[in-house]
């Protein structure tokens, strides 16, 4: 797999180190709290714990944005895809699709951008791998992952409700072979 690092002047989005999960703990921490109040349950204090980003650390999936030394978000980029995505008829395939899991962004500095950056590099990262396709679930009551998917073109797909989950997850997929359209996240 190509592992890459874009670097702009104020920012870089670059693979993560074991020295960054203090950093991300505490940002989830905060949007565990912004999400309660939004009354969305879809993270807790349970889930994403410091082992999810260890483990992804160990399998070089976790990707952090870093902007004037300080961490801003982080997305995990990787071709795990859970059983529940296996229920859908997907326009292209799963194996040349990949997905993304626990993009986050510290809350102090949401809506800047932030989110659609991290798509746009796993996007890029996956077109630079050779996969066609991106495709990723949400909670039905996390309406500002759907709004950010839709806003980043992504089509719905789909919804499933799981026993353990009292709503369901949407599933979306984005076509990573048409041109690229105005990306109005940004």
């Amino acid at each position: 797999m190509i592992r890459s690092v874009k670097q702009r002047g104020d920012y870089v989005i670059r693979i993560a180190k074991s020295t960054d999960v203090p950093h991300l703990t505490k940002i989830v921490k905060q949007t565990i709290k912004v999400m309660a109040d939004e009354k969305n349950d879809q993270w807790d204090q349970t889930y994403p714990l410091p082992e999810h980003f260890h483990n992804d650390i160990k399998n070089e999936t976790l990707y952090v944005k870093e902007s004037n030394g300080e961490i801003a978000g982080s997305i995990t980029i990787d071709r795990h895809f859970s059983d529940a995505y296996q229920t859908f008829s997907w326009h292209q395939s799963l194996s040349d699709s990949v997905t993304f899991h626990r993009l986050v962004v510290n809350p102090t500095i949401r809506k800047q951008g932030v989110a659609g950056e991290l798509i746009d590099y796993a996007e890029t990262w996956a077109k630079n791998n050779g996969f066609t396709s991106m495709k990723v679930d949400t909670y039905s009551l996390n309406q500002k992952a759907q709004s950010l998917f839709l806003r980043q073109h992504y089509q719905p797909v789909g919804e499933l409700t799981l026993p353990e989950r009292a709503h369901a997850f949407l599933f979306y997929e984005k076509d990573l072979t048409k041109k690229a359209e105005l990306n109005t996240s940004k």
